[in-house]
């Protein structure tokens, strides 16, 4: 293992810099993928990379004019030949082109079961990689929670319980793949010995207690069954992506790869914090850019890319890939948090989650 720091138990296993992210998207097989949350931020950028390097990728976005937006962005960086980020517009980020590349826009509300159920139910495949990448954060200064339209608190709700449902509902499709693979964007504040994760003290830290929130059904605020709180419901759910993520691999067997990783620290007042204080959400942009511990768009959009198409992912399987070191524009691999990687607790939020989006 490569040291790295006393949060990253073990140190890094494995270190994959920017260029590696970027090197194969052009040459690896053709693949059919759906990216959810695409609309903006990593997603697009991802999108963007994935279609002009000759992929053919499904924009899962909240509205049908959202999806058909980023569609059209896709396609006209795919034909532009310039070399700039996708996100940022960084010169020299990425000139590589393949012709034959297609961005197709969808409706896909992951906070709505009827709006997941009609996309699945109208998805005719082929499909090789399923990217469950959406992500909702709701300003950590409100007390007051919000509920999706069947019930579930907002962020949980979206954030994990949407995206059980559609891999649940798109699995027959994927698993007809020769190479099929299961990508979740997570995050390291699913972590409490993280950087991130250790932010606002142990009762913002990300832990599921006994899942007796979810035992309670719909209507439940906190999956702990706690008093709700919007930044611990967000790192709540960054843990049940883990969660889901390793119990999606045992359960395949080998037959798929299931992966998580993180984007990185990426504090866009007008992308990911656009639900925060816009005073402290630019203040802190700035100060984790003049830090060097922030991350781009354009990076977080190559590490979603790489995940979902490079061959040298095809053979990993429950892996967890953290933007790490912080700010230097690389993932590695390295172990999770021990409550990820509570087997038993895997298996219970599965059963637990298909009883609450309505499988069982």
């Amino acid at each position: 293992p490569i040291p790295y720091g006393s949060d990253v138990a073990g140190g890094l296993e494995l270190i994959l810099p920017q260029e590696v992210l970027l090197a194969n998207l052009a040459k690896a097989p053709v693949r059919h993928v759906v990216i959810t949350g695409a609309s903006s931020g990593v997603g697009l950028a991802g999108a963007k990379l994935l279609v002009a390097s000759g992929h053919r990728v499904t924009l899962a976005c909240r509205t049908k004019a959202k999806a058909d937006g980023a569609a059209r962005a896709c396609m006209e960086y795919a034909a532009s030949g310039t070399d700039a980020g996708p996100a940022t517009g960084a010169v020299g980020f990425y000139d590589t082109r393949r012709a034959g590349g297609l961005a197709v826009g969808a409706e896909c509300d992951l906070s709505s079961l009827a709006s997941i159920r009609t996309f699945s139910a109208a998805f005719s495949g082929p499909l090789d990689s399923l990217v469950l990448n959406a992500g909702l954060s709701l300003n950590v200064g409100d007390g007051k929670e919000q509920f999706t339209t069947d019930g579930f608190e907002l962020t949980v709700g979206t954030n994990h319980l949407g995206h059980f449902l559609l891999y649940n509902l798109l699995a027959s499709e994927l698993q007809m793949s020769r190479q099929p693979r299961l990508v979740v964007t997570a995050s390291g504040v699913h972590d409490p010995a993280s950087e991130g994760g250790k932010q606002g003290g142990p009762e913002k830290w990300a832990g599921l207690g006994s899942l007796s929130g979810l035992e309670s059904g719909s209507g439940f605020t906190m999956v702990d069954g706690g008093k709700y709180d919007a930044d611990k419901a967000y790192k709540d759910s960054k843990l049940c992506n883990m969660l889901f993520m390793a119990e999606a691999a045992r359960r395949e067997g080998g037959r798929m790869s299931a992966n998580a990783f993180s984007p990185g620290l990426i504090a866009d007042p007008k992308g990911f914090f656009r639900n925060q204080n816009p005073l402290f959400a630019s203040a802190f942009n700035a100060i984790t850019q003049k830090a060097g511990v922030g991350e781009t768009n354009d990076f977080a959009g190559s590490a979603l890319a790489y995940m979902a198409v490079d061959p040298a992912m095809a053979d990993r399987t429950g892996g967890w890939y953290d933007a790490l070191p912080l700010g230097k524009h690389s993932l590695a691999k390295h172990q999770p948090s021990a409550e990820a990687q509570d087997v038993s607790k895997q298996a219970r939020l599965w059963q637990l989650s298909e009883r609450l989006v309505g499988l069982v």
